[in-house]
């Protein structure tokens, strides 16, 4: 969890002692621990202020710095960055409610030196470095080993500050001993009774008989008893009802908090993810009437307009975005799905037919070709895309095939030349004597 030591970027300190995960927040809890170790602003940031939360500020310094943390390893699609970047801010904004809970329930935490040294001793560990290499490693970004162990405080106190808040917001989460009877039920299911192994046996031959009372003590003894797996059950019960719990709890507070996004395009996605799609529709129809728009911001528009129910003005907005980005297969995809659930089932696969057609070799296109063909009983459409899904899969495999062999012949070249150059001797002229 910790950032290598060993380049120029500055040390993000990850303090997450939490086990359970919030599925409403964006990744889990360890996205309100959002502290970064020491200070600076990167050139591209600025100090103004992005979101505010009943009057506390969220500086776009602050969000860059979180979203530099939770970016993905892979590169996101169009249709995926405004949500992760919309998760994100949700995430600091619910970070701040927690912390103006905080205040209001006057929670109070203290931090041991115990703590500090034993997520200090981590950060060595994590990096393979001594003190000393530490150090140096610190001097060079203008930071201290003070200022890293004043960092790691500030982050144990504000881990602790979160969860005991959320302990006192929430309350006591119970688990009853029918819920867990349940879900063993549902886990182990009991094998088929004797009798009824009997009477199914009667009707068949012996070695059927046999065959099937063997099966049935087989099951038996696999499934353990209540007691065994009990502990183990009653903790997934309570994290699943704490999760939402929680969910229900911070869901309450932004319900009645002022939020104002200033940002342009996540306060319209603010306002949809919301269900404000007067709002949303105002925002979004400004931005599609931009000369150089994001075709997704049409999907958007479409949305909200269906959060009204308002089918006729999203079906026409969909049009109007095919037309005008006709080699869009996301909006095509998107506009496919709409027409399912309006169980306009022809106009929806002639959608998919119009991005089959132009789909080249894209994997992942034949893919959800297939998936979509399926679900509208396409069988035909839907095994032809599939076949596509082997043959890219099938000259992707034999392309890296091709490209392994290539580096070998390669390796091998390279290694008879050198040997072939250790073999050659090439003499050099003496130089004459000079006559003294």
């Amino acid at each position: 969890m910790f950032d290598t030591l060993r380049d120029n970027s500055r040390i993000i300190v990850y303090i997450v002692v939490v086990a359970f995960v919030i599925s409403g927040g964006f990744m889990g809890y360890g996205a309100y621990l959002n502290n970064q170790g020491g200070g600076g602003q990167s050139p591209n940031q600025s100090s103004s202020v992005i979101a505010e939360v009943n009057g506390m500020e969220i500086s776009q310094q602050e969000y860059y710095s979180m979203l530099r943390q939770q970016a993905p390893q892979s590169n996101l699609s169009s249709s995926q960055i405004i949500p992760f970047r919309y998760n994100v801010l949700n995430a600091l904004i619910e970070r701040k409610l927690i912390m103006l809970q905080a205040e209001e329930l006057g929670v109070n935490v203290e931090v041991s030196e115990s703590e500090i040294d034993e997520n200090y001793n981590n950060i060595l560990e994590q990096n393979e470095m001594t003190d000393q290499e530490l150090a140096e490693a610190l001097s060079e970004q203008g930071y201290t080993i003070g200022q890293l162990r004043e960092d790691i405080a500030a982050n144990i106190e504000d881990n602790k500050l979160l969860t005991q808040t959320i302990d006192q917001g929430i309350g006591e989460v119970e688990v009853t001993d029918e819920e867990i009877q349940e879900l063993y039920q549902q886990r182990h299911p009991k094998a088929e009774s004797e009798e009824e192994n009997n009477e199914s046996a009667s009707t068949a031959d012996d070695t059927a008989s046999e065959a099937d009372a063997d099966d049935v003590e087989t099951a038996a003894d696999e499934r353990p008893e209540l007691a065994e797996v009990r502990d183990e059950l009653e903790t997934e019960i309570r994290n699943q009802k704490r999760n939402q719990a929680v969910n229900s709890w911070l869901n309450e507070l932004k319900s009645t908090a002022e939020i104002i996004v200033n940002d342009p395009v996540l306060s319209a996605y603010h306002a949809l993810e919301n269900e404000n799609y007067e709002e949303a529709i105002e925002q979004f129809s400004d931005f599609v009437d931009e000369e150089e728009t994001d075709p997704i911001f049409y999907t958007y528009l479409a949305d909200a307009y269906v959060g009204q129910n308002n089918y006729d003005r999203a079906e026409e907005v969909y049009n109007n975005a095919v037309n005008a980005f006709p080699e869009n297969n996301d909006l095509k995809f998107n506009y496919s799905q709409f027409l399912v659930e309006q169980e306009k089932t022809e106009e929806a696969i002639a959608q998919l037919d119009e991005i089959s057609a132009s789909a080249e070799d894209d994997f992942m296109t034949y893919y959800q070709l297939f998936m979509m063909y399926s679900r509208l009983d396409a069988e035909e459409k839907a095994q032809s895309a599939m076949q596509k899904v082997q043959q890219i899969s099938q000259n992707m495999q034999q392309n890296a095939a091709e490209n392994e062999v290539n580096e070998e012949m390669t390796e091998e070249i390279q290694s008879e030349a050198e040997e072939i150059e250790e073999d050659v001797e090439v003499e050099t002229p003496l130089e004459p004597e000079e006559n003294n």
